[in-house]
C-alpha cells in the first residue's frame, strides 16, 4: 500500500513545574504557549480552535470558577455534546483546582441525576435543551451556577430557559466568561494526588459509581504515551472515544501535552463509517485510538481506502478483544509503516499493559496478548485462593498495581476494594495467562459460569465461533431453562461464506470444544448491541431483550 507522505513529528519534552514529578502541570498546564504555538491549531473540524483561542477561553472559565469560590477538589459536571467547548470546560475545570464530572450527551436524564446527586458538584456545563430535561428537584442544591454552552447562542443573553428551575443560576457561556474578563487567574497549587477527574461507570447494584481519577493516575499513562509515541506538534489525533471514558484522557490530554491538534469526532458521526472516514481523510488524522468494533466497522465497510488511511502513522485499539481475523483484514488495509497496539487496563487502572503488534502477531489464531506493564505498573496472576502463581502455565486473575492504580471509588470508602484502592492495588476480575512474558487475556471472572459440572469462560466459546469464516461478531451469554443452564449465542456476519445455522455452528465448535460448551441457541443479528462506550452490552442480550431496532433472524433451534 502507499505511505503516502509523513510530516515531522518532533515531542516534546513534559512541563514541568507543579507537583513532585511535574504530574500536575502534565494534565493542568500542557502546553509552553509562545506566539508561534498560540496561532495552531488546537481543535479541527466543524467547530476549529487555535491554541491561543482555546487558552484565552479555558483561562476564562477557570477564572469564573475561581470567582465562583470553587475550592481545590471540587467538581465540576459537563453534560453536552463533544465539541471542543467540552475540552474548554474540562482545562477550565482543572485549572482552577476543580475535579472534571464527564457525562456522555446522550446519557439519559434519570442517570444524569443519578450522578449529580452524588457528585454534587459546583458547576454544571450543560445547554439549554438538556437543562429544560432537567426537572425541578433534580439539580443538587450543591451547583452553585450553570453554564449555558450552546456555541450556537453566542450572543444569546443571560438567562434561565422555560422549563427550567435554576433561578439566577443559569448563565450563557458568554455572559459567565464575561464577568472573569480581565480577572488575573491564580492557579491554586496542587498535589499529585489530588482529584482530576471522577468518572462514572456501571455499578453491579444498578447504581453508576464514580472511579476518583488522580492527576498522578493521569500522568502514568500520558508521560508513557509521550515517551513510547514519537508524537508532535505535527499530529493531529482522533477524539473517538465520549468524555467520560477513560480512552478520552488518551486522545485530549496527551495531543494538548506535545502541541498535536484534536479531531473531536461528534455524537452522531462515531458510527458512521462514512462521515469517520472522510474525517480521518480530511483532517489529516495520524493517531487513531478506540475499540476495536469501531475498526471491525471501518474494515468491512470498504471506507479505509489508500487515500483515507496514508496519512495514518499509530492505531491503538482497547476495551474489549480484537478478534484476530479481524485485526488481520484491518492490519492489510494500512500502510505498512502503521504501528498498531493493543492497550489494556480497566477504568480504575486506565492503561496499565500495552502490546505492540508485530508482523507475526497477524498469524496467531488467538488475540494478540495484552503485553507488559507500562512503566510504574506491576502486575501479578493469583489463583482462586488468592494465592500468587507463577511460571509458563500460571493462569489466574490480574492484579496490578502502582500509579495507575486510582484511589477508588467516590464515597465507597466502606466498600472491599477499598482498602485494597488505598494502598495501591486492583483486582481487575480478569483472567489471565502468559505468552512467554507477554500477558493473554482470557475472560472474566463474573463470566465464569457452571455447566455440567464444569467451570466455562464463556470468552472461550467467543474465541472459538470467531474461528468460523463466516461470523464477524460473537456474543455469549449463559441461560437457564427448565431448570438447566445453557449457552447462548449471538453473532453477526462476515458476508464471505453463507450464513451459518446451528448445526454448523456446533459442528464448527465441536473442533475446538468440549460437547458441554457448545450453544444450545444461535441467533443471527445485523448488529451486536453496544453500550455507550461502544462494548458488547450483554445485559441487553439473552433474558433481555436484544436493543438494536434491526431486524433478528432466529435460526432454528432458538
Amino acid at each position: 500500500m502507499p505511505t503516502g507522505t509523513r510530516a515531522a513529528h518532533t515531542a516534546e519534552p513534559p512541563p514541568t513545574g507543579d507537583g513532585a514529578l511535574g504530574d500536575v502541570a502534565l494534565i493542568r498546564k500542557p502546553w509552553p504557549l509562545d506566539a508561534e504555538r498560540a496561532a495552531r491549531p488546537a481543535f479541527v473540524g466543524a467547530r476549529p480552535r487555535t491554541y491561543g483561542a482555546f487558552a484565552a477561553h479555558v483561562a476564562a472559565v477557570a477564572s469564573g470558577l475561581l470567582g465562583l469560590g470553587a475550592a481545590v477538589g471540587d467538581r465540576v459536571a459537563i453534560w453536552l455534546d463533544k465539541q471542543p467547548r467540552y475540552a474548554e470546560a474540562i482545562l477550565g475545570a482543572l485549572h482552577a483546582g476543580c475535579a472534571y464530572v464527564p457525562l456522555d450527551g446522550g446519557q439519559p436524564v434519570a442517570r444524569v441525576a443519578t450522578i449529580l446527586a452524588d457528585a454534587e458538584p459546583v458547576a454544571l456545563f450543560t445547554d439549554r435543551r438538556r437543562l429544560a430535561a432537567l426537572s425541578g428537584g433534580q439539580l443538587p442544591p450543591s451547583v452553585r451556577v450553570i453554564v449555558l454552552a450552546d456555541e450556537e447562542e453566542e450572543g444569546a443573553q443571560e438567562g434561565t430557559p422555560a422549563g427550567a428551575s435554576a433561578p439566577g443560576r443559569a448563565h450563557t457561556w458568554a455572559a459567565f466568561t464575561a464577568s472573569a474578563a480581565g480577572r488575573v487567574v491564580l492557579l491554586p497549587p496542587l498535589e499529585r494526588d489530588d482529584l482530576a477527574a471522577l468518572l462514572y461507570t456501571s455499578g453491579s447494584t444498578g447504581t453508576p459509581k464514580g472511579v476518583r481519577i488522580s492527576y498522578r493516575n493521569l500522568a502514568a499513562f500520558i508521560r508513557w504515551a509521550r515517551e513510547e509515541l514519537a508524537v508532535g506538534p505535527g499530529d493531529v489525533f482522533a477524539g473517538h472515544a465520549s468524555f467520560n471514558f477513560d480512552l478520552s484522557t488518551f486522545d485530549l490530554f496527551t495531543a494538548l501535552s506535545v502541541g498535536a491538534a484534536v479531531w473531536i469526532v461528534p455524537d452522531g458521526q462515531t458510527r458512521d463509517v462514512g462521515a469517520l472516514a472522510a474525517g480521518i481523510r480530511e483532517h489529516g488524522v495520524t493517531v487513531w485510538y478506540s475499540v476495536p468494533s469501531v475498526l471491525h466497522l471501518l474494515t468491512v465497510s470498504g471506507a479505509l481506502t489508500p487515500e483515507t488511511v496514508r496519512g495514518l502513522r499509530y492505531v491503538l485499539f482497547a476495551g474489549e478483544v480484537f478478534p484476530i481475523a479481524q485485526l488481520r483484514a484491518l492490519a492489510a488495509l494500512l500502510p505498512d509503516d502503521v504501528v498498531l497496539y493493543n492497550l489494556y487496563g480497566p477504568t480504575e487502572t486506565n492503561v496499565c499493559t500495552r502490546h505492540r503488534v508485530r508482523p507475526s502477531d497477524l498469524s496467531r489464531q488467538e488475540p494478540v496478548p495484552i503485553g507488559t506493564p507500562l512503566p510504574g505498573a506491576v502486575v501479578s496472576v493469583v489463583d482462586a485462593d488468592g494465592r500468587a502463581v507463577t511460571g509458563p502455565d500460571a493462569f489466574g486473575e490480574l492484579i496490578v498495581e502502582g500509579d495507575c492504580v486510582t484511589p477508588g471509588y467516590w464515597r465507597r470508602e466502606s466498600e472491599p476494594a477499598a482498602a485494597e484502592h488505598r494502598v495501591g492495588r486492583h483486582a481487575t476480575g480478569d483472567l489471565v495467562g502468559y505468552d512467554g512474558a507477554s500477558l493473554v487475556y482470557r475472560g472474566r471472572k463474573d463470566r465464569m459460569v457452571k455447566l455440567a459440572g464444569y467451570r466455562v469462560e464463556l470468552g472461550e466459546i467467543e474465541a472459538a465461533v470467531l474461528r468460523h469464516p463466516g461470523v464477524a461478531q460473537a456474543a455469549v451469554v449463559a441461560e437457564t431453562r427448565g431448570g438447566e443452564t445453557g449457552v447462548a449465542l449471538y453473532f453477526t456476519l462476515t458476508g464471505r461464506t453463507p450464513r451459518p445455522g446451528l448445526i454448523e455452528l456446533k459442528r464448527h465448535c465441536a473442533e475446538h470444544l468440549p460437547r458441554y460448551m457448545l450453544p444450545r441457541t444461535a441467533t443471527c443479528l445485523d448488529e451486536l448491541p453496544r453500550n455507550a462506550n461502544g462494548k458488547t452490552d450483554y445485559h441487553r442480550l439473552g433474558g433481555a431483550t436484544p436493543a438494536p431496532a434491526r431486524a433478528r433472524r432466529a435460526e432454528p433451534g432458538t
